[in-house]
């Protein structure tokens, strides 16, 4: 009996092990501010280019979420195209048609789940940036409720990922999008933006706030990166940088991306690798930014 008893004890121990050693996946869901590849996996190794581009991200080395899942030890997300758990893509609003053809947020959500067979392990960790893409096609375009559908977006996603059982969540606002190299030269377009980036972080803020109690199990590390590229700007040596606000390429003006080095600049240094898309020190900062969110909101209780 005794022999039994130890046999039952040993396998409830290996078995605990195992459950603590099972390794969690960081799933990611938005744009070209967080996907590792899929769009260069869309368009056969073209776009952004290589290799001024790093592996297909948009910029000049890992992406954010890559540093961030390498930090809180969990497998790095790959393109979702190649069997990853990466569903970002370059031009993705957080709902509607982008001009690249890319899916939206919504849709992306859609795909995650039609391939897990409707669950989400509420071990996970669900990243969620988008809407830069909203405001920028939105505003070019004339439409007129483009934030208010952003939000709506950014809500069901998270609603449906809720409700096939995660319950693990990342969600970024946006820095000021007028501040970019795109469009920080025209003092219009960037007035326009930075009013449109402070509605739509608005909404997310609220948002945040009204699902932490529609959804009860819910953790969400609701991560501010406007303060963060606030602070950036005021003290840029404090994070290691020297040009806040300039491209380290030359960027095409119709597409923004970058086709050649800017002479003498070192990325390193720089916050912006393109027009809008920030460099590796920049996903640095931002994944250690983001990692304190989540320890302080979704780490183990």
């Amino acid at each position: 009996m005794r022999v039994k008893l130890k046999l039952f004890v040993a396998a409830i121990v290996i078995l605990a092990l195992q459950i603590a050693n099972a390794r969690a996946e960081v799933y990611v869901f938005g744009d070209s501010l967080s996907e590792t590849g899929n769009f260069y996996a869309a368009t056969g190794g073209t776009l952004p280019p290589s290799p001024l581009y790093f592996n297909g991200r948009f910029s000049n080395g890992n992406a954010w979420v890559e540093y961030f899942a390498a930090a809180v030890r969990e497998p790095v997300p790959t393109p979702s195209l190649l069997g990853g758990t990466n569903f970002a893509f370059n031009g993705a609003r957080a709902a509607g048609a982008s001009p690249y053809g890319t899916p939206a947020l919504t849709e992306q959500v859609s795909s995650f789940l039609l391939a897990g067979g409707g669950t989400a392990n509420p071990n996970d960790i669900f990243v969620v940036w988008a809407g830069a893409n909203d405001i920028f096609f939105g505003a070019s375009s004339g439409e007129a409720d483009f934030i208010p559908q952003a939000i709506a977006g950014i809500k069901s996603s998270i609603e449906a990922l809720y409700s096939a059982g995660a319950r693990k969540f990342v969600v970024l606002d946006l820095p000021a999008l007028g501040q970019t190299p795109f469009f920080n030269t025209n003092p219009y377009l960037s007035i326009q933006l930075d009013g449109a980036t402070s509605s739509f972080n608005l909404g997310i803020a609220s948002l945040t706030r009204s699902l932490r109690k529609e959804l009860p199990q819910a953790r969400i590390a609701d991560v501010k990166v406007s303060g963060l590229f606030q602070l950036i700007t005021r003290a840029p040596r404090f994070f290691g940088l020297r040009n806040v606000s300039e491209s380290s390429t030359i960027f095409d003006p119709v597409t923004g991306i970058g086709y050649s080095p800017t002479p003498g600049a070192d990325p390193n240094r720089y916050l912006f690798w393109d027009s809008v898309h920030p460099t590796a020190q920049g996903h640095k900062i931002i994944a250690a930014y983001v990692l304190l969110d989540y320890k302080l909101h979704c780490g183990r209780r």
